[in-house]
């Protein structure tokens, strides 16, 4: 097709859109076939393509239709390819800023289709290749001889805190920590845990917050050894490690490892600046380790099904970046993967290759683990109000938030994670109203109207 065709074919579809009253049909099948043009001919594009895009985006016409999304998408997609393929730069500015503007008044499925294609805009990042080494036979050793070896003397007896054995060393200061692998499925995991302690911790400090990371111990060259003669501990208070050949870990961690910064326990519970600083320097981690390709897969466990987790392929997970249900948030929100000492749980750490868009996705599902975890502080004053009340309603716990102290640590979290990903700070406006957010969040989180399970029968 030559050029003055191309014109030609791109100003019919241009006209089709902003001059035909076409339904919905007709006008998903006009935009995919702009969105195709504008792939395939990028430096055949015009201005009158970007603003045409735009109205189709702004236009919520067809919001309520089953299939709309794909619609927005099309179009969403369409801006975002003139971004990256388009040789005329004078028609990036106005490209990224239809997209910035769908941003701050879209609604619903055009805001989605928006922030999809902006997230799917590429960064090139690319993690770092941990090296998988791992002794061809794996040591077998008994707990006392861990701590004879490495002359620890235990300030008392260990205790079972999750799948993990602690006990207290240097007169309180540290933690000697053994981790169990819960399956056979799980020991690769478990020996890339200890080796990304061992990476971050000789990879310089490129952290300008606390991040106060656990060295792992070798046992006979391996970090991944057998324990034998289980202690009394682990036999007593936990069956489900029963695994025959017992495979762990063992590090040493500082003492506040195991604290969570929204605890239930009242005795242990964080002041508001104690708890701001937690949250903080975690949204900064979690935002500069993305940045360098290392993603946490799991800042919180969320679940869409956790009453059949035990016999479901993906384990219950909430695993798809759409909206739903997310079932049983504050017994998700119970022991978060990250505290005073920084971020934790390395098995759950990545080395990212990927597409921008699963990157987006990662990043989304850090902002809310942080916002869960932050409504799950307020709630936690009075954990044991939760579910239905005496007469079968939803309790109600609007009165435990303050509002102001919520849209703080919301902004904190906005602009402290966009510092550690973009190495600078956020200079703007926010895509979203704050005080809007932070009214919305003590609605849904204040009041348990969806914790209920009805349709689904336990294990």
């Amino acid at each position: 097709m030559c050029a003055w065709d191309l014109g030609q074919e791109r100003i019919r579809l241009e006209n089709t859109l902003n001059n035909t009253d076409l339904d919905f049909s007709a006008t998903f099948m006009t935009v995919n076939e702009l969105n195709s043009f504008a792939h395939s001919h990028p430096d055949n594009v015009r201005l009158e393509t970007i603003s045409t895009l735009q109205k189709i985006l702004k236009n919520l016409k067809y919001a309520k239709q089953t299939q709309s999304i794909f619609l927005y998408r099309a179009a969403a997609n369409a801006l975002s390819s003139i971004l990256v393929n388009n040789t005329d730069i004078s028609l990036s500015l106005p490209a990224i800023s239809a997209l910035k503007n769908i941003l701050n008044t879209g609604l619903d499925v055009n805001h989605r289709a928006a922030a999809e294609a902006m997230g799917s805009l590429p960064l090139f990042i690319k993690g770092p290749k941990i090296d998988e080494e791992r002794a061809e036979l794996t040591p077998v050793v008994k707990w006392e001889e861990i701590l004879i070896r490495n002359s620890f003397t235990p300030s008392r007896p260990p205790i079972m805190i999750g799948r993990s054995l602690v006990s207290a060393i240097d007169g309180g200061q540290k933690l000697i920590v053994l981790k169990l692998a819960l399956s056979k499925n799980s020991i690769g995991s478990l020996n890339r845990e200890a080796l990304w302690m061992k990476y971050l911790s000789s990879n310089g400090n490129p952290f300008s917050v606390e991040f106060l990371i656990p060295s792992p111990l070798k046992i006979n060259g391996s970090y991944l050894f057998r324990l034998k003669n289980i202690p009394a501990a682990i036999r007593q208070q936990n069956a489900a490690f029963n695994y025959k050949n017992s495979y762990a870990i063992c590090f040493i961690a500082h003492n506040d490892y195991f604290t969570y910064p929204n605890t239930h326990k009242k005795e242990r519970q964080l002041g508001k600046e104690k708890f701001r600083e937690v949250i903080f320097n975690n949204a900064w981690l979690l935002g500069k380790l993305t940045s360098m390709g290392i993603v946490h897969s799991a800042p919180i466990p969320l679940f869409h099904n956790r009453v059949q987790r035990n016999r479901r392929e993906d384990q219950g997970f909430y695993e798809w970046p759409r909206g739903g249900r997310l079932d049983a948030w504050l017994h998700s929100c119970r022991y978060p993967n990250f505290g005073p000492t920084g971020l934790r749980d390395f098995e759950h750490l990545t080395a990212f290759d990927g597409k921008s868009q699963k990157l987006y996705e990662y990043i989304g599902r850090h902002i809310l683990s942080i916002l869960l975890v932050i409504g799950s502080y307020f709630r936690n004053h009075e954990s044991e109000r939760f579910g239905l009340d005496e007469q079968g309603k939803p309790v109600d716990a609007r009165r435990l938030f303050d509002k102001s102290f919520l849209k703080e640590l919301i902004q904190g979290v906005f602009y402290k994670y966009y510092n550690g990903f973009v190495g600078r700070n956020f200079n703007g406006d926010a895509p979203f109203d704050f005080d809007e957010l932070a009214q919305r969040m003590i609605e849904e989180m204040g009041v348990d109207r969806h914790m209920e399970e009805m349709l689904r029968a336990a294990d």
